[in-house]
């Protein structure tokens, strides 16, 4: 038993990745087997999500599913459904549950598992990756009234920067091209470095830095060929951003900006901070320096309240916006937020009804994007070659396919784009 083989499954978001990833480096590091999830391993460890409903149901699943492949196996649970609700440890029998951004005890118990005992690495490697996922920072304040995730992971903490080029540095090294930077809240970096409760404040400057300045210190590294934000709020869209943004060349041209709601009274009552208006004005400004950018969204359909007239207010506003994809959720209640005390709760079949009617507009705007990509050059890092085609996404992150008999694996090339089918966009080198 001196090599045990351990396999992980993420669910949720690409913290919740990031913070798996950290994990796995460890156990490698200790000489653990890291093995693929579908198989029997030792070990298996599920980062958990709770953000609705259907995320805990899956997280179950996920659980169960591993105690079915190795029922004599260790399972292992983190996330956020693991701190939102421990007692399900006991109710699925899982064996241990630890908070994967601090694991010490459970890579403990771990090590006592193990008869050939070796030092611990800290540092993360990651080879034959295209894109690399960088956590920048971990909670959030903002407490918006659907939201559980303020509740379990905590107030904001930014990672100072000098670790942050480390780990970039290290990931270049390593082949990566495309670096995406992502946390909980990425708008909120460097917020809480003035605060005396910090306890991660290193010696440079950082006291001063927020989110632009990040982004200005990274687009540095000469050897960086792209950077992408996973996720910001429309909060962070001020001029020390634009201006940062107007003279970054590898920054992409991609921002996912959450909305949630068209409607402003369903805005107020999510206690999203912001209106529609200025939600429009940071749209504005972003593509006045980046007019060929894409902007995706968030949006929740059957928030407490929200009559047909807010719905269709919702709709108009996304169309009117021009995203080239949205992700649509319907709303699911979770204890502990006031949003699961409002009145006026909305039936599941409309929610269902009203999913459908905000995808459906999704898949027509994506289709006008990719009809305004055609006749274009677009610089596209290929990833993958599936059915005789080389697949790649461009700077404004839309999938492109191509035919080509030289290997294009982890490159960038300029690509004339000459269609698009349901896939994504077509095109010659």
């Amino acid at each position: 038993m001196s090599h045990l083989t351990v396999a992980a499954h993420t669910l949720g978001c690409k913290v919740n990745q990031c913070d798996t990833d950290a994990v796995l480096a460890r156990l490698a590091g200790i000489g653990c087997n890291i093995g693929n999830f579908n198989e029997s391993a030792d070990v298996y460890i599920i980062n958990t999500c709770t953000v609705t409903h259907a995320s805990d149901k899956k997280s179950r699943q996920i659980v169960r599913r591993a105690k079915k492949q190795n029922p004599n196996s260790f399972v292992a649970i983190c996330g956020c459904m693991a701190k939102n609700d421990p007692h399900v440890a006991h109710e699925l029998g899982v064996d241990f549950i630890f908070d994967a951004r601090n694991p010490n005890d459970f890579i403990d118990e771990i090590v006592k598992r193990r008869t050939n005992k070796v030092p611990i690495s800290q540092r993360i490697i990651i080879k034959n990756r295209t894109r690399a996922f960088v956590k920048i920072q971990d909670g959030c304040n903002r407490f918006c009234s659907y939201c559980i995730v303020p509740y379990v992971r905590g107030n904001p903490i930014s990672r100072p920067i000098t670790d942050i080029v480390t780990e970039i540095e290290s990931h270049i090294e390593n082949g990566v091209q495309e670096i995406v930077l992502t946390g909980i809240q990425v708008a909120s970096y460097g917020e809480d470095f003035n605060s005396t409760n910090h306890q991660t404040l290193p010696l440079d400057n950082d006291m001063n830095e927020n989110l632009p300045s990040l982004i200005d210190k990274i687009s540095k590294i000469s050897s960086l060929r792209r950077m992408r934000l996973s996720s910001i709020e429309p909060h962070a869209i001020n001029s020390d951003f634009v201006n940062t943004v107007a003279n970054s060349a590898t920054l992409c041209d991609h921002f996912h900006l959450s909305l949630q709601s068209g409607c402003d009274a369903t805005l107020d009552r999510m206690n999203r901070r912001y209106t529609t208006a200025e939600y429009t004005t940071a749209i504005e400004q972003l593509r006045n320096i980046r007019p060929n950018a894409a902007f995706t969204t968030d949006i929740i359909v059957g928030f407490p309240g929200e009559t047909d007239d807010e719905f269709n207010r919702s709709l108009d506003f996304v169309r009117k916006m021009g995203f080239s994809r949205i992700h649509v959720f319907e709303y699911s209640p979770r204890q502990g937020t006031p949003a699961a005390n409002f009145e006026n709760q909305i039936h599941d079949r409309i929610k269902t009804e009203r999913s459908k009617k905000m995808r459906d507009l999704s898949i027509v705007m994506q289709q006008e994007f990719f009809l305004k990509q055609i006749g274009t050059t677009q610089h596209v890092l290929f990833e993958t070659q599936k059915l005789g085609k080389w697949h790649g996404h461009t700077s404004n992150y839309c999938p492109v396919a191509i035919s080509s008999d030289a290997n294009l694996t982890n490159s960038i090339h300029k690509v004339a784009i000459t269609g698009y089918d349901n896939n994504g966009l077509i095109g010659t080198i």
